[in-house]
């Protein structure tokens, strides 16, 4: 391990130890006590990004699932990047649907993940020994994920079957099962809720799966598993047995998440108060809010469990109460000629930490303070990680800050999931499979990146499948002729057929129907034009007196 790793390593590990000596804050051992007994308490002060710490130091005493409820489901992804500074334990996400059930359609990434995490509560709930769920989830959702049903733990164990090695399995009737419940049979599986079996081979990719599996039969015993990677084929892992859950979206609703939660579950909410204002505001947007639960049931469903609530401001409890000592930092200017100045008098006799986003800028920034009191004394110390915002421990003497607070630069948010069509600027936006439109031969398949020599020269092209499995390369320096496609349809598009007129009549048709329309706008204008307008009063001294 070189110095660079051995600093970052150091750093991350006294950062975990803060957690565990959380418990020496005065008043936390009682709010620990509370929930043990199966009350409720209350944490303040938690300002900042404080609130990842302190999960991670509940984590360390929570006999079973912690669960964090967040305000905003924006917050959850955050969230879960916060808590790697501060525990090793995985943490899971139970995320909201960003659209209705019955609009969802099985290979949706949501659904899958959501469907992954009860799974996994249910196998925990139920005692199997032949499952590897953790005794323990550490848990990040959010209101809005809480209001919408999941399915009874009955309806997902009768949905599900288990493929194992050695087992008799009638491929026939199994394929007819999937198809019933949403899957897809396909010629070769690229996306989950896709399904192919061809030759004694069965390819399957359950939406609740990171990885395709590939099923071998001999007759119709299973005489093989293994998981496989999609761009490669090649095989990751051998199994002895997989669980293929089929269950459609529309279908997975009827009962609260918290019925897959055990017992000894505890339940952090996180600013309490937006908690509720937010839970409303999302039920008023909805048609049909009817489907989901209230925000009053779902607190009352959430408060049978020892529960926590944390927040920055404090609040009047009759509950047992702790007051951290935690405190916002400072405002820094953002310039690097006064930063440094500044960075020296917030961080007087304090152990700081400074979380940047690459390995790269606490390079940059070690140089930057090499020069700096707190740097000079070995108490500024830099981490790879995400911070939203820093905060200065009183008890610890300890401060975090961001690398972004320091020079005020935006956060880098997320990719949607969907993303809309355009011309591509770099082969790095697509991925292996998505479909794409050429501009001369229309709608193909992405298959990946070649090197392919040409005149003494070799050049990347992107390798696109037609219709027939007819193939075009397309040199990356020409890659404007390649654009994302975008359809309105849940179905996939057909590919496109290399030489046949439909392409070049499908666009002259467009460039016809957009010649019309504007031929219509125009007379339209024209119209408009030779029309007298109508000229209104002025405004009375009543209308003004109102508009004042």
């Amino acid at each position: 391990m070189n110095a660079a790793a051995d600093s970052q390593s150091g750093a991350l590990e006294r950062l975990r130890a803060l957690a565990r000596r959380l418990d020496a804050e005065k008043g936390f051992d009682d709010v620990l006590a509370g929930l043990r007994a199966g009350h409720a308490a209350t944490l303040d002060g938690v300002r900042g990004s404080s609130c990842a710490l302190v999960t991670a130091s509940l984590a360390e005493h929570c006999p079973a699932a912690l669960v964090v409820v967040c305000p905003h489901p924006a917050d959850i992804d955050e969230f879960v990047d916060e808590m790697s500074l501060f525990t090793s334990r995985r943490v899971e996400k139970f995320p909201a649907w960003e659209t209705l059930p019955s609009e969802l359609v099985v290979r949706d990434e949501i659904y899958g993940d959501r469907m992954r995490l009860l799974k996994r509560l249910a196998a925990g709930v139920s005692g199997n020994p032949d499952t590897a769920a953790p005794s323990r989830e550490l848990i990040v959702t959010s209101i809005q994920s809480l209001l919408q049903p999941v399915a009874p733990a009955q309806r997902l164990a009768e949905r599900t079957r288990s493929i194992a090695v050695g087992r008799t399995i009638d491929a026939a009737e199994l394929s007819r099962w999937l198809v019933q419940h949403g899957f897809e049979n396909t010629g070769a599986v690229e996306l989950p809720g896709e399904f192919s079996f061809r030759g004694g081979i069965l390819d399957l990719f359950a939406p609740d799966w990171f990885d395709p599996v590939r099923v071998e039969f001999f007759g119709d015993d299973v005489e093989s598993i293994r998981r496989f990677d999609l761009g490669t084929q090649r095989s990751i892992a051998p199994l002895e047995s997989v669980d293929v859950t089929v269950l459609r979206p529309d279908e997975a609703r009827g009962e609260h998440f918290t019925a897959y939660l055990p017992r000894e579950a505890w339940i952090l909410l996180v600013e309490p108060n937006e908690l509720e204002e937010e839970g409303r505001h999302y039920l008023a947007r909805l048609d049909k809010p009817d489907a989901l639960f209230t925000v009053a049931d779902t607190l009352q469903r959430l408060y049978r469990f020892p529960s926590v609530t944390a927040s920055a401001i404090s609040t009047t409890s009759l509950e047992t109460t702790c007051h951290l000592r935690i405190e916002s930092v400072e405002r820094f200017s953002g310039d690097i000629g006064k930063v440094r100045g500044e960075l020296e008098t917030v961080a007087e006799g304090q152990e700081t930490y400074v979380v940047c986003q690459t390995e790269a800028e606490t390079q940059r920034l070690a140089e930057v303070f090499a020069d700096t009191k707190p740097a000079r004394a070995g108490k500024l110390r830099f981490v790879v990680g995400y911070l939203r915002s820093g905060f200065r421990l009183l008890h610890e003497r300890t401060m975090l800050l961001s690398g972004n607070e320091l020079f005020h630069r935006a956060e880098v948010r997320r990719p949607s999931r969907r993303r809309l069509g355009r011309v591509i600027d770099s082969f790095l936006d697509l991925r292996e499979g998505d479909y794409v439109v050429h501009i001369a031969h229309g709608i193909g398949r992405y298959r990946g990146l070649r090197l392919l020599e040409k005149e003494d020269r070799a050049e990347e092209h992107l390798e696109l499948e037609f219709d027939g499995a007819t193939k075009i390369f397309v040199p990356a320096s020409k890659t404007d002729l390649v654009q994302k496609y975008v359809g309105g349809a849940k179905s996939r598009p057909a590919l496109a057929r290399i030489g046949s007129q439909s392409w070049t009549k499908k666009k002259a048709a467009v460039q016809s129907a957009v010649l019309d329309m504007a031929s219509d706008m125009l007379d339209l204008q024209a119209a408009r034009s030779i029309r007298p307008g109508i000229a209104f009063p002025e405004e009375t001294e009543w209308e003004r007196e109102f508009n004042a």
